[in-house]
């Protein structure tokens, strides 16, 4: 008597395990479905399978809970066997794990929208644009860094004072303080 008490005790905890993992299940369902229908374009397949992976979630919780009043109620009679509430339990695995695999099968007919790689391609000429600019502009302030140093030369060559002056002045800041 207390072997079955114990079994049935078991089976009532893994349901109760099974209606908590259904349960969580159906809230995963939902957020996915939102993110889904919201980012990626879907065929009919995706909702015909969300929808019969909600239904197999919500079945097996249903018969979790029909197993579970099955094993309170032959209790209460005294009656411990395991057969009739067996088939309750039997099912509402099957359904948790159908729910789970058409959900994951659902994936598969769902696909990124042609806007959004339109954005990416759009994006990615973008910045190419912007690097091929960037890149003529370092040239463009090189030849000009080189022009002005070869008008400062000039300049300096003209005027010889003024240029012994710079040079000096950069002596000084090269030349370390010794105080």
């Amino acid at each position: 008597m207390e072997n079955k008490r114990f079994a049935l005790d078991i089976g009532v905890n893994l349901s109760g395990q099974l209606i908590n993992a259904s349960l969580s299940m159906l809230a995963i369902i939902g957020a996915l479905f939102i993110f889904i229908i919201d980012k990626r374009e879907t065929s009919s397949v995706f909702y015909i399978l969300m929808s019969i992976s909600f239904i197999s979630f919500v079945i097996s919780v249903f018969l979790g809970g029909k197993g579970i009043n099955k094993v309170r109620e032959e209790s209460f009679q005294g009656i411990l066997e395991l057969n009739y509430s067996k088939k309750f339990f039997n099912f509402q695995a099957f359904f948790c794990i159908v729910g789970i695999l058409t959900c994951l099968g659902s994936f598969i007919f769902t696909n990124k929208s042609e806007e959004d790689l339109n954005q990416i391609k759009e994006l990615n000429r973008n910045l190419k644009e912007i690097i091929e600019n960037n890149s003529e502009q370092r040239n463009e302030i090189k030849s000009l860094e080189n022009k002005l140093k070869i008008i400062e030369k000039k300049f300096d060559s003209l005027n010889p004072q003024k240029s012994k002056k710079k040079e000096n002045k950069r002596k000084k800041k090269t030349v370390p303080n010794t105080v």
